[in-house]
């Protein structure tokens, strides 16, 4: 005898289990951010930073000439008030004794006469005869060291003698011209009738300033 066993049969699809492995649909909403979200750090090339230290550079070295600027005008402005005052001083020899110092200044200005040099660096020489180390424009002899401004209307050899105008070539930018007092109401000038180192009268017409030094 034969015996059969039948089976139902079966129309369901298998389920494909690589499906969610391989999917590629995504979601409207998902936000995986992007290089623009990335918190990188800035940095300056060499090149940036080059330029940032010669425009500092620049813009110090502008300060200080503008300060510089600014001083001088500041100085000539109270050389031309102190000038004012004394327009209607009368100069003449203090009387005492000169100090070393100017004796020693002196010797040295008459030992230059008839050599060629410009004003100040006959000033100078007869500084440095004394001990003192000292050149400038004419208007910066009022700084001279341990010197002070005589405004009494007194003269004595070893003054310095500073003119702002004597019709020189300075175009109003500096003074024209310093001298160094030697008594009787000469001084030794240097840059005369051109170059040359000579005794003359000390203009007192036309000065400025008078600084001595103790």
């Amino acid at each position: 005898m034969t015996s059969t066993k039948s089976f139902p049969s079966y129309t369901q699809v298998r389920k494909d289990l690589t499906t969610e492995a391989t999917a590629t649909s995504v979601e409207d909403n998902a936000d995986w951010g992007g290089i623009e979200n990335l918190d990188v750090p800035q940095t300056e090339s060499q090149a940036e930073k080059d330029a940032a230290a010669a425009k500092k550079a620049a813009e110090e070295e502008a300060k200080k000439q503008t300060e510089a600027e600014a001083q001088a005008t500041q100085k000539q402005a109270n050389a031309a008030s102190r000038n004012e005052s004394r327009s209607s001083v009368t100069y003449s020899d203090a009387s005492g004794s000169v100090s070393a110092g100017a004796g020693a200044s002196v010797d040295r200005a008459y030992s230059l006469i008839g050599q060629r040099m410009d004003c100040t660096a006959l000033v100078s020489q007869a500084l440095a005869a004394r001990g003192i180390n000292f050149h400038g424009w004419p208007e910066e002899y009022v700084n001279v060291p341990g010197g002070h401004v005589v405004t009494d209307g007194s003269l004595q050899p070893g003054d310095i003698l500073i003119y702002a105008n004597t019709g020189g070539w300075n175009g109003g930018a500096h003074y024209d011209h310093v001298a160094l007092y030697v008594g009787n109401g000469q001084a030794v000038h240097g840059g005369w009738n051109g170059y040359s180192v000579a005794l003359a009268s000390a203009m007192t017409e036309k000065l400025t300033i008078v600084v001595r030094i103790p």
